[in-house]
């Protein structure tokens, strides 16, 4: 479901019942939390506590004008933790970590850096009159692994806190979860990912 927010996880004698979303109540066998930074107040609801922070990011998203004046693999500017990636005709220049709480405001000063390193590396690679700026907020833990797994809740499952590398390990983290709440057998040592290793 699209466009559905979880307003509440139902529950009674150490097992959800159900969740009621804005979309009305539904029931399941098993539920998974994979809502990223907002996981954490999520579980509050079921006095669980994990430690998973929204951690602030920003991208610049550019058209490219001139393709040979253009990075043609990722360039990562160590200086400022900006990394340059072709996607066929645009160009992303995305890094940087803030701890800004929940705040998606994008101030000048932000939009400024990021435009001052794709400029002084690549200064006619991009529209600039076409640029899209966005941010979003990466769930860290700090450990930097991932939460997955059973919880104290027989049947409530976390798939969260990739930080950085949530499309990097998504496949892996959902084949990984999907054994642990059938019950196979898994292909790592799941136990070491699980909420529990907070507890």
């Amino acid at each position: 479901m699209f466009d559905t927010e979880v307003v509440s996880l139902n529950h009674h004698n150490q097992t959800i019942e159900s969740i009621t979303t804005t979309q009305g109540e539904f029931r399941a066998d098993a539920y998974v939390v994979a809502s990223g930074s907002y996981s954490r107040e999520l579980l509050k609801q079921v006095d669980l506590s994990i430690p998973v922070y929204p951690v602030k990011g920003y991208s610049l998203t550019l058209p490219i004008v001139s393709a040979d004046k253009s990075p043609t693999s990722t360039v990562m500017d160590e200086t400022y933790k900006v990394a340059m990636t072709r996607f066929d005709d645009r160009i992303r220049i995305a890094g940087t970590a803030e701890l800004a709480g929940f705040n998606y405001l994008i101030p000048e000063k932000r939009k400024a850096t990021i435009d001052m390193v794709i400029k002084d590396l690549f200064p006619q690679a991009g529209d600039f009159s076409k640029a899209e700026y966005w941010t979003g907020l990466r769930p860290m833990t700090p450990d930097g692994t991932p939460i997955i797994g059973k919880t104290p809740i027989k049947n409530l499952f976390t798939n969260t806190g990739h930080g950085t590398l949530g499309w990097t390990m998504a496949c892996g983290s959902g084949k990984l979860l999907a054994s642990v709440v059938s019950g196979s057998d898994c292909d790592i040592k799941a136990d070491d990912l699980s909420i529990h290793r907070y507890m």
